[in-house]
């Protein structure tokens, strides 16, 4: 009977249509942030690298704190709207007012007023973002007990999500074309108006058609003991050490937009439209990786859809770099190809965090959907400050002149252009090669995982502790 009500189909329909029709505004509000915030603010705002590089930083030292506090606080929260949609409903607000005021057209002002305000908007969005995304993500833990339907549901959201991200790439343009190139920064406002409501109105959606079905109370554990039980979850340290090594993909977007200013020259094309010519091509590779990456991870497991895209995604940027930004024509199949693993990191950590939750509460008693998706979610936001801090600091190193003017771009030495190009190519490739070395000790696949989905059968959703059998077999198991 147990087995029959974990393979039951419980999230409608309709219910997985919001999920997925969130991700789009989740994934839109991250596109827009991560491919063109970096240059608003060194371009447009004009602000420096430096600032930029320290104010990434401070921001990532904060979501460290941040976000597992949002976790612990999901965890430890019921209401009569369960314990993750309440904050849906508060992060949706918080999303929506937030991020208008981050890209608020203030390139005149005092210098010093800039920084302050960027820093102060910055750290508030990056908050609210973690105020509504971690929920969002744990209610897909919740919504129902079938494994299976719950990792549907998490590739469907980073599937259909990706469309969201290209949102920015193709609307952008449309938006800055309104206005002159001194003027281009009001473009940036309207299009975060855009992206904020439509967000907004999405998480709302979510909030009031979402529901609860398995969550799990822990009331009585300890914020220390929370992170001990978490930091047992071998399967989910794995992908994200895995992922964040990998960050360095994060670079290619950012630096996209600068590849478009100042590398590449297409005739009379503005930045914006090769940006968006740029983000197609990788994006082809990039969706087709999505796409493909639940079907092989279904036949062949997750450890070697990890492992091969690694290979691929560090095989074809590193060959790129070596193409040279000069021969476009010959560098798109390499850019193309290398998007398959971009596609793939971005689809995979989010099901094999959710199919850790097993693990979790076979080797602990406890699943903690919020404290995990929050760690998720850090190592997602750590990600896209690899992207934001890497770019800073590549800038500053390869001699980077910033526009003096709002808009208008200065020339730049030919070693800066090969060094702003490394960051969409080179620089991932690197960081692609070392991310296969966690994946080298992951186990839970094949024998292993059907042993532990049999043991915790009967505990499904209701966290009850492990048997002494059971702890004494996963110990010596770990031993060996």
């Amino acid at each position: 009977m147990e087995s029959e009500k974990i393979q039951k189909k419980y999230v409608s329909k309709k219910e997985r249509l919001i999920f997925a029709l969130s991700a789009v505004g989740s994934y839109m509000i991250v596109g827009f942030t991560n491919g063109y915030l970096m240059i608003f603010f060194t371009d447009l705002l004009i602000v420096t690298p430096t600032f930029v590089f320290g104010l990434m930083v401070a921001s990532r030292i904060w979501d460290a704190v941040n976000d597992p506090l949002m976790g612990i606080l999901i965890d430890k929260t019921h209401t009569r709207y369960g314990k993750m949609r309440p904050y849906v409903f508060l992060g949706s607000i918080a999303i929506f007012v937030f991020t208008i005021l981050l890209f608020l057209p203030i390139p005149n002002a005092h210098p010093v007023f800039k920084m302050v305000y960027a820093a102060v908007m910055y750290l508030c969005f990056g908050m609210a973002y973690t105020l509504v995304d971690v929920p969002a993500m744990g209610l897909m833990s919740v919504a129902t007990p079938n494994n299976d339907e719950m990792a549907s549901l998490l590739s469907l959201y980073v599937t259909v999500g990706s469309v969201g991200s290209v949102i920015p790439m193709a609307l952008l343009p449309v938006f800055t074309n309104f206005f002159p190139e001194e003027r281009k920064i009001l473009g940036y406002f309207a299009f975060a108006i855009f992206a904020a409501t439509l967000t907004c109105t999405m998480y709302l959606v979510l909030f009031k058609n979402s529901t609860e079905r398995c969550a799990t109370r822990t009331e009585s554990i300890k914020v220390r003991d929370m992170i001990k039980v978490v930091s047992k979850n071998k399967p989910m340290v794995l992908t994200l050490l895995s992922s964040m090594i990998a960050g360095t993909r994060y670079l290619i977007i950012p630096s996209a937009m600068y590849v478009a200013t100042y590398v590449l020259k297409l005739g009379n094309i503005d930045p914006e439209t090769i940006t968006t010519i740029l983000s197609a091509i990788v994006g082809a590779g990039m969706f087709a990786g999505i796409l493909l990456s639940p079907v092989l991870y279904k036949k062949i497991g997750y450890k070697k859809v990890f492992l091969i895209s690694a290979f691929v995604g560090a095989v074809f940027l590193g060959a790129a770099y070596f193409v040279g930004h000069s021969n476009f024509f010959l560098l798109v199949p390499f850019l193309c190809i290398g998007g398959l693993a971009l596609g793939a990191y971005n689809v995979l950590p989010y099901p094999m965090v959710g199919d850790s939750l097993d693990y979790l509460q076979w080797k602990t008693g406890q699943r903690m959907e919020g404290v995990c998706f929050s760690l998720n979610s850090f190592v997602t936001k750590f990600n896209n400050a690899i992207g934001s801090i890497g770019l800073a600091i590549g800038l500053i190193l390869i001699g980077f002149v910033q526009p003096v003017v709002s808009g208008v771009p200065l020339p730049q030495k030919e070693s800066t252009l090969k060094g702003i190009f490394a960051m969409v190519t080179l620089v991932p490739a690197i960081g692609f090669l070392f991310s296969a070395i966690p994946m080298f000790f992951y186990d839970y696949e094949g024998a292993k995982k059907e042993k532990i989905l049999s043991e915790i059968g009967c505990r499904k959703c209701i966290g009850e502790a492990p048997s002494a059998e059971t702890a004494a077999a996963e110990q010596s198991s770990e031993d060996k």
